[in-house]
């Protein structure tokens, strides 16, 4: 008869197979615990019997509550290789990370390669060469500002404590120098060419098109402003003044909002209809979800679907980048100004 306690034995059975997922095997065949080996491994290790069917029933409640457990004639194999603790992050998890890093453009390459090095210190000595993967991605334009997870951090602080922010914003500009031109970040303005510092009330953060945005309510205007994080710099958290906008921010939804948004420039909101060419509905997935309204075309090679967008120059860049695969249909006033834009465009080709 058995001494120990028969409500641990899904639990041994568990500890067995996170303990052979840790190690490498000379074949496929000989990962897999068989039924037999578990039998002995509770009656050796823990004075518990059991028969066959009981470590069946086990396997399949670990299955069942989401443990990836592959099984076949040989036994079983919990498909989470190397792992030391629950806790602990995974080689494979690593390599995912640094891949991300690698090719995030919000951050800097300086800060990247910081953040890499640091990462490397949660592996074993294998993992050195995480610092020498090559990612073969499109090419990332990295940021040049190094205090952007800083900023990031001082945003949800202000948000928590429902406090206002101030900060420098970064724009493009061309300056031509002795030598010719360049693309430089400046954020002076006017005729006195003084650095112009923001005061804004931050709501959301949002990751979108590969960048961070955050989501204001500008107390000048009484309305919502989109900035790139990655251009902000010098954020400060203003612990005397609470944001302003609350009611603005309690009747939109967020996520909502930088759906409808193009390249996060916002504009007024509209519900559209478009003609889409059956082709391009993972187009229509990716930008707008699945949770739209379709409806039938009298042509079978088309299809119909209501979104809300927010009208602006990048959404109709991205509408002629289809051309007449995909049309805008409602409403005409929208589709007159659409018109004119793409007439405007024309005006620039002497053809």
């Amino acid at each position: 008869m058995s001494k120990g306690d028969n409500r641990l034995k899904i639990l041994y059975v568990l500890d067995e197979l996170k303990e052979n997922s840790k190690h490498k095997t000379d074949t496929e065949e000989d990962r897999f615990l068989s039924a037999n080996y578990l039998i002995g491994v509770l009656s050796e290790k823990y004075d518990l019997s059991a028969d066959r069917k009981s470590v069946y029933n086990y396997i399949e409640s670990l299955i069942k509550y989401g443990y990836d457990i592959e099984k076949s004639r040989r036994g079983y194999y919990l498909k989470e290789h190397y792992r030391v603790d629950e806790e602990e992050l995974e080689l494979a998890e690593l390599k995912m990370i640094v891949d991300a890093l690698s090719a995030s453009r919000f951050i800097s390459a300086k800060k990247t390669k910081g953040i890499i090095k640091k990462l490397r210190l949660l592996t074993d000595s294998d993992g050195e060469y995480l610092l020498n993967r090559q990612l073969y991605h499109e090419k990332a334009i990295k940021s040049n500002n190094s205090s952007v997870i800083y900023s990031i951090d001082a945003i949800y602080s202000a948000i928590t404590e429902n406090r206002k922010i101030s900060f420098k914003y970064q724009k493009i500009v061309v300056d031509y120098g002795l030598s010719g031109g360049m693309l430089v970040s400046e954020n002076r303005q006017g005729d006195d060419h003084k650095d112009k510092i923001y005061v804004q009330s931050p709501y959301a953060l949002v990751w979108k098109n590969e960048y961070y945005y955050l989501i204001c309510f500008d107390s000048v205007s009484n309305s919502s402003k989109t900035f790139r994080v990655d251009r902000m710099k010098d954020v400060t958290v203003l612990e005397g003044e609470k944001r302003d906008g609350g009611r603005f921010f309690e009747e939109i939804n967020i996520t909502e909002y930088a759906n409808t948004a193009f390249s996060m420039y916002g504009g007024e909101t509209i519900e559209i209809v478009l003609r889409v060419k059956n082709e391009l509905a993972s187009v229509i997935a990716d930008r707008f979800g699945t949770d739209i309204s379709v409806y039938h075309d009298e042509d079978e090679n088309y299809f119909r679907c209501s979104v809300k967008v927010q009208k602006s120059r990048q959404f109709f860049s991205w509408l002629s980048g289809f051309g007449g695969d995909l049309t805008l249909v409602y409403p005409e006033k929208l589709k007159k100004d659409y018109v004119a834009y793409l007439q405007n465009i024309l005006k620039h080709y002497d053809i």
